[in-house]
């Protein structure tokens, strides 16, 4: 027991200090978890991540060698198989064996930060920011450019070597090799797929946009009108009654109601726009913060609006989810202008697209009758800051990237 907490205690010192570049001190505690542990694939992997940000490809190699002997068709191997195809420069192959490292274990913040440095490589940026995102998201460090190898480097091929004998060492190891696909029970495998199948899918915009489409249904039915009556934002009631500020919420979730002068069109345009939007938003900032960014630029814009209205003493009605949706638009404009240089060429040319869509939004709410353009207004804002605020990584950060 002593020594699996010897171990493990070397292995977390490692990840640590490579997570703080201090490359050569974390390549020594792994060697030292490797020799009190040497049938542990976890401190080989270690000096092969190590070795890969130090150049010495060799004892990379070595390493690598020892991992795939290990531990056979664990995420560890196939992690292994990454890091060896980044050194041979094959970052196809790369790609496909970090893809399948993530599919076994997708909690890995260092798997997300190889993926991204090989989408980089590849030329495909706008990949790589969203997978620098997950590993922030993750680890809340943000630059791994120096664990891996620079990008004008000469072609160095990776020299396989013999893996050393190592000495045994008696008691208990401090990590089982993973198990085999066919060892594991019905249900490990089970979750497996589902987290394969679901890995990236913006689960929480899809679900928003079938609760909007089956309340507007269930809302038209004569017996629910009763959904408008006490669901939209009504000025004088909230003003009457403090209580009735739930409104802010559940106006979110309707919309105008269908009759032969107004077909579905304001549904049909916000499920759109928070589809095209809440799909690239949820996938930066994952399901969490997407959703928390939603509701509150949703209550902000209704607040908004609401406050111009008893400013103005104008009190009305509302209902729509435009000021969620302007939140989660706002939230994309600031993960646009923090990342604009990692996204690298194309960074500029979608802020330009955002300022575009921006523009065309705000004169389409002040010159069309009936919208509500402070609770857009007020949603973009509160979009804005949140995105600032929750941006994976951002915290971690002595200043921003501008």
């Amino acid at each position: 027991m002593e020594q699996q907490t010897d171990v493990r205690a070397l292995i977390e010192r490692g990840d640590e200090l490579l997570k703080d570049e201090r490359i050569p001190e974390a390549a020594a505690e792994f060697a030292r978890a490797a020799q009190v542990a040497p049938q542990d694939p976890a401190g080989h992997l270690g000096l092969a991540q190590a070795n890969l940000a130090l150049g010495q490809y060799q004892i990379a190699g070595m390493a690598i060698e020892q991992v795939r002997q290990l531990a056979p068709g664990s995420a560890d191997a196939a992690q292994a198989d990454a890091i060896s195809a980044v050194i041979d420069r094959r970052y196809e192959a790369a790609l496909e064996a970090v893809d399948r490292e993530i599919a076994l274990d997708p909690t890995r913040a260092y798997s997300h930060a190889l993926r991204a440095y090989v989408f980089r490589r590849l030329g495909r940026n706008y990949d790589a920011a969203l997978a620098e995102a997950r590993a922030a998201r993750l680890s809340g460090k943000r630059d791994w450019d120096k664990l891996f190898p620079p990008v004008d480097r000469a072609a160095l091929p990776f020299v396989p070597m013999p893996a050393p004998v190592a000495p045994p060492v008696g008691g208990p190891q401090a990590y089982a090799a993973p198990r085999p696909w066919d060892q594991r029970s019905q249900v490990e495998r089970q979750m497996t797929r589902i987290r394969f199948i679901t890995r990236g899918l913006p689960i929480a915009t899809f679900s928003l946009i079938i609760a909007n489409v089956l309340i507007f249904i269930v809302s038209q039915i004569p017996i629910f009108s009763w959904l408008y009556d006490y669901g939209i934002v009504d000025d004088a009631a909230i003003l009457n009654n403090p209580l009735q500020a739930y409104r802010f919420v559940t106006a979110m979730f309707l919309h105008q109601p269908l009759s032969v002068s107004a077909l579905p069109f304001h549904l049909l345009l916000n499920m759109l726009s928070l589809y095209f939007v809440g799909v690239i938003t949820e996938r930066i900032f994952g399901t969490g913060r997407f959703l928390l960014i939603y509701f509150l630029s949703g209550i902000v814009g209704g607040l908004t609006q609401f406050g111009v209205d008893v400013f103005s003493n104008h009190l009305s009605g509302g209902l729509g989810a435009s000021g969620a949706i302007f939140g989660i638009f706002g939230a994309l404009g600031a993960f646009f202008l923090l990342r604009r240089r990692a996204l690298g060429p194309a960074g500029n040319s979608l802020i330009g697209q955002w300022f575009f869509w921006l523009l065309i939004n705000l004169v389409f709410s002040f010159s069309v009758p009936g919208i509500a353009a402070y609770d857009h207004i007020g949603g973009l804002v509160a979009g804005l800051i949140l995105g600032v605020l929750l941006l994976p990584g951002q915290r971690s950060r002595q200043s921003p990237i501008v």
